[in-house]
């Protein structure tokens, strides 16, 4: 078994908005400002990027479990799991932590070393993913190994 979910990001975004009043600039400009255009390309390319091609989140096989663009994390390698409620931004929000057990050798990506209080295989349960990716990543989880909440 493989299953692969994706994250799903609103179309009307931070990006978007900046994309938007950047192009204002450009029209008030009259299409002349060299630093508008670079501005409004760079934005494009992010939001093009973010939201037109898929973005893997989780990839669930069954011997193991992938995070984002991490190494895969064998199910037998984990302690368990965890829903702990994290600050991102000033806001409350959930992510399933998975617990490796003691002394497993794995090569932790920089953001997985810095990840803070969401441990280095945090998996978002805060609106990222559809919230029915959301139940299922956990029911999944469930089967494999005890969540702590």
């Amino acid at each position: 078994m493989q299953k692969t979910y994706y994250y799903h990001f609103n179309k009307i975004d931070k990006t978007f908005i900046a994309m938007a009043l950047d192009f204002v600039i450009l029209v008030c400009s009259g299409f002349e400002s060299p630093y508008a255009w670079t501005m409004f390309i760079i934005l494009a390319l992010i939001w093009g990027y973010k939201n037109l091609m898929k973005q893997t989140a989780v990839v669930i096989t069954d011997k193991g479990i992938k995070i984002d663009h991490s190494k895969p994390l064998f199910w037998k390698d984990i302690k368990e799991a965890e829903i702990k409620v994290v600050n991102l931004c000033g806001k409350k929000m959930e992510v399933l932590s998975l617990n490796p057990k003691k002394g497993i050798k794995y090569t932790y990506s920089w953001l997985q070393i810095h990840n803070a209080n969401f441990g280095p295989f945090p998996i978002p349960l805060y609106g990222l993913l559809t919230s029915k990716d959301e139940k299922e990543i956990v029911q999944i989880v469930k089967k494999h190994v005890k969540i702590k909440t």
